[in-house]
């Protein structure tokens, strides 16, 4: 049964995150970004610097009470036990960002822009140690992949899929092309067709 969790939010909700305790964080337009209790009830709320709409928010595995929120260019750190006062705060990227992700063990964080860079972070440096720029228009989505901390997976509006190792593309598919086929292989008649025309 669905429930209407209430009290957070005056503005759009743009994303959502849980933790693995059952903690849940929503960010809004207008930097608005509010922590949940698994019953639905508001722990905090908090108007992050700028008032840029939050874009992504993503809670720590090792720590699930740490929260990453990007809002503009910017990502911030926070302890949603006090959402008031920033633990960190980086500004690695030069336009909008639209998705975090981190890998495995924590080391890396991933953020993907308006410019369709990625950003590569190292969280213990604190500096970005690589700069992705694979796509010809917004990255709207990047992931680390499971079991392998080097390696990611982005997609953008340019209809690009890509697999990335480090650095390197180790594959891609263009899924404007993929879908052109699908409707083109629809369009053309099968054998069946061709021989109940044929009479």
């Amino acid at each position: 049964m669905a429930v209407k969790w209430t009290g957070g939010h005056s503005s759009s909700i743009l994303c959502l995150n849980a933790s693995k305790d059952g903690l849940v964080a929503s960010g809004a337009e207008g930097g608005d970004l509010v922590a949940w209790g698994e019953d639905g009830t508001p722990l905090g709320h908090v108007r992050l610097e700028g008032a840029n709409d939050v874009t992504s928010v993503l809670f720590s595995h090792s720590c699930p009470t740490t929260l990453y929120a990007s809002h503009g260019e910017i990502i911030s750190v926070l302890d949603v036990r006090s959402l008031k006062g920033l633990v960190d705060h980086f500004h690695v990227n030069e336009e909008e960002i639209n998705c975090l992700s981190l890998n495995e063990p924590e080391s890396l964080l991933a953020s993907a822009d308006d410019s369709g860079a990625i950003k590569i972070l190292d969280l213990e440096k604190k500096k970005v140690t690589r700069s992705l720029k694979r796509h010809s228009n917004i990255c709207s989505a990047v992931a680390f992949r499971p079991q392998r901390p080097q390696s990611l997976v982005s997609c953008g509006l340019d209809m690009q899929v890509m697999f990335l190792q480090r650095t390197r593309v180790i594959s891609e598919q263009d899924l404007l092309t993929k879908s052109s086929d699908a409707v083109e292989s629809s369009k053309s008649p099968s054998r069946l067709d061709y021989e109940f025309t044929r009479g």
